[in-house]
């Protein structure tokens, strides 16, 4: 039937197929026999790879790759077999193995199978590879160390050492330290006596020996290859190795391609995808801010064919008069270290490397020692040091050689015209009032640390002689003047006010600095009830400015816009009045003596009287130094002394110009 599925046994139709049917059931019964034995297999590498241990389990593991078992699969350490060591050779400190990797190649020299002295004094000397088992080395990876003569050092060393041990000298335990430092470990133990340090020292000598007479062989083509080329001041690319010398001081361009000197620590040829290229590194020394500290110097040469110009190379040997100018130059570097107040192409900056790292701020000790640079590292000095732009306010390296003293203007504060008492309490006030310690301190605050500075706010119309107040006697004490304007005081927010503050008065102390706060009643202005943001930057300048312990002078406008609780913390108010024609008469005059102008009583190029009529126009002090100014200028670019005339001129100009302002 269709739907039956029991059949019948089929037999076999002859002797053939009875045959096949026992091959197919040898052919299952081997299977499932190597399947069981791989089975067992298994389970007995299983258990020779894990051992149990107090409360765990050791399991040693191999990795595997193949498809059927990719990943960590059981492991029978016993069935590892170390590489047996080489076995020594008694008659021969190293092979020297010329291998080519075709018949016509130039061979390449292949040292191995060291000896054992020279083989402890080699893991020494150069670690890394001598380390494993069966070390081997190209011999042209040691002709630095031959052209450097380290090998020579090296036995010089060994041979000194030799000699105090066999003599008993008093040098004993240098000598031993020294046979550590060549490969002799057992030379730490106390039980290991001067008798076997000698032994192996002994062999050392004549096994480093032979090693140094056979690397110089070796070398001797190269060498005279270099010194040929030298000769007729000429290298090539692949010879630069040699050229250098590790531990030589090299001169080359540095900032402002002003030279300087460095120390080689390490050559290395490296490959890029702009091709190979030649790098040396080293190292200078220079003033960080709290101690004279190496920093890193690196040239590179690209790779070129041929030969080049040794003088057209980066880096130079360092010449003895090179490194005379460098000291001087050095020297001078070395009285920059610190803080100091100083003249740099025309404009005064404050020389002052640690504010630089530092330039939110910092605290300076007073009567801070600077340590002496070593004289030995002196020419290894830079040409810059990092200082402060006072007028431009910005940090930037400045040339040592360009700085000289700042010359102050000694009728600076002749020309103030300002009533005698108050110009002589200023000057009192801010003479004793230093930023750092002096021997003499003013009474402080009951709270320590809190306050002790002066705070001078100077108040009056524009141009009536506030600001040139702080700069007259920044001048008069030979001390910087830190002039900062309200706009440059971030005022968004209570914190950055505070940070901004924080930042111009720390700088400030640090430099011993007269600092100026122009136009300052933007965020000293009374406190209300309505305007929250204010009254927080109000508290943050009150809270900053009561632990200053500096020079600061504010001016404003409107003083009666001041929160009172300012008042209370001046240390003295200045109101500065519109000028009246006596005191234009003295601006007037002093300007015009400032620009060179020789004043005359009577008939000259500039009299008293012309002085006088002058004085009748109503004009501020900083206008009258601007029309001086625009004046003396007029007269430059006519070839001639400044006179009346050319005042005239500009006065009449400034007047039309007000009079078609005012319409």
């Amino acid at each position: 039937m269709a739907g039956d599925s029991t059949r019948e046994p089929s037999l076999p139709a002859n002797d053939d197929d009875g045959a096949s049917t026992n091959s197919e059931a040898t052919e299952d019964s081997e299977h499932d026999n190597l399947e069981q034995q791989k089975k067992a297999a298994a389970k007995d590498l299983y258990q020779k790879s894990i051992a149990q241990e107090t409360r765990h389990l050791l399991r040693h593991q191999i990795w595997s790759n193949s498809y059927e078992k990719y990943g960590w699969q059981p492991f029978d350490p016993a069935s590892y077999a170390p590489p047996k060591a080489l076995l020594q050779d008694p008659h021969n400190y190293f092979y020297a193995n010329l291998r080519r990797k075709q018949a016509s190649d130039s061979p390449e020299i292949v040292l191995s199978h060291f000896g054992e002295v020279l083989l402890s004094f080699l893991r020494a000397a150069y670690g890394n590879q001598f380390h494993r088992s069966n070390p081997e080395k190209k011999v042209a990876s040691f002709f630095e160390d031959v052209h450097e003569n380290k090998f020579g050092r090296w036995l010089g060393d060994a041979t000194w050492a030799l000699n105090v041990l066999e003599t008993g000298g008093s040098e004993s335990a240098e000598a031993r330290d020294m046979v550590i430092s060549l490969g002799c470990v057992d030379a730490k133990k106390f039980d290991f006596a001067d008798s076997e340090v000698i032994v192996f020292l002994k062999q050392l000598v004549e096994q480093l020996s032979t090693l140094k007479d056979y690397l110089e062989k070796q070398f001797e083509p190269t060498k005279n290859e270099l010194a040929g080329l030298v000769t007729y001041g000429h290298i090539t690319f692949d010879l630069l190795k040699y050229h250098y010398r590790v531990g030589e001081t090299l001169a080359t361009p540095g900032p402002g391609e002003k030279l300087i000197a460095f120390v080689v620590t390490k050559k290395s040829y490296i490959p890029t995808t702009a091709g190979p290229m030649f790098v040396l590194d080293g190292y200078g020394y220079h003033w960080n801010g709290d101690r004279y500290k190496a920093y890193s110097v690196e040239r590179q040469v690209v790779g070129f064919e041929g030969t080049t110009d040794i003088k057209d190379l980066t880096c130079q040997k360092l010449t003895s008069a090179a490194k005379e100018a460098l000291t001087e130059r050095g020297k001078i570097y070395a009285s920059c270290a610190g803080v100091h107040y100083r003249n740099y192409q025309g404009r005064r900056v404050i020389v002052d490397a640690k504010g630089a790292k530092n330039p939110s701020g910092y605290t300076r000790k007073p009567d801070e020692e600077i340590p002496e640079c070593d004289s030995e590292k002196i020419h290894l000095l830079p040409p810059d040091m990092k200082g402060f732009n006072l007028a431009q306010k910005y940090w930037s390296s400045l040339f040592v050689e360009d700085l000289s003293l700042v010359i102050c203007d000694e009728n600076a504060w002749d020309h103030l015209v300002l009533e005698g008492d108050i110009k002589t309490l200023i000057r009192s006030l801010v003479k004793v009032t230093r930023n750092s310690t002096s021997g003499k301190a003013l009474v402080q605050d009951v709270i320590s640390g809190k306050g002790g500075g002066l705070i001078a706010v100077l108040h009056g119309p524009p141009g009536t002689g506030k600001t040139l107040t702080a700069e007259a006697v920044a001048e008069h004490l030979k001390r910087p003047l830190y002039m900062v304007g309200a706009q440059e005081l971030s005022t968004d927010s209570p914190s950055s006010l505070e940070s901004s503050l924080k930042t111009i008065l720390s700088l400030a102390t640090a430099w011993d600095a007269v600092l100026l706060i122009d136009e300052a009643d933007v965020f000293l202005e009374k406190r209300s009830m309505h305007e929250i943001q204010r009254n927080a930057l109000v508290s943050v300048a009150l809270r900053v400015l009561e632990y200053h312990r500096g020079v600061l002078f504010l001016t404003t406008n409107r003083i009666t816009s001041f929160d009172d609780a300012f008042l209370s913390r001046f240390s003295v108010a200045v109101k500065y009045p519109e000028l009246n024609q006596s005191a234009r008469i003295s601006v007037w005059q002093r300007f015009l003596e400032m620009a060179g102008c020789n004043i005359h009583d009577s008939e000259g190029s500039l009299n008293q009287d012309d002085i006088v009529e002058l004085a009748e126009r109503p004009f501020n002090g900083r206008t009258v130094k601007n029309l001086v100014r625009t004046a003396q200028a007029l007269a430059l670019a006519a070839e001639e002394p400044l006179a009346i005339k050319h005042v005239w001129v500009v006065v009449r100009a400034q007047e039309k110009f007000l009079r078609e302002f005012a319409a």
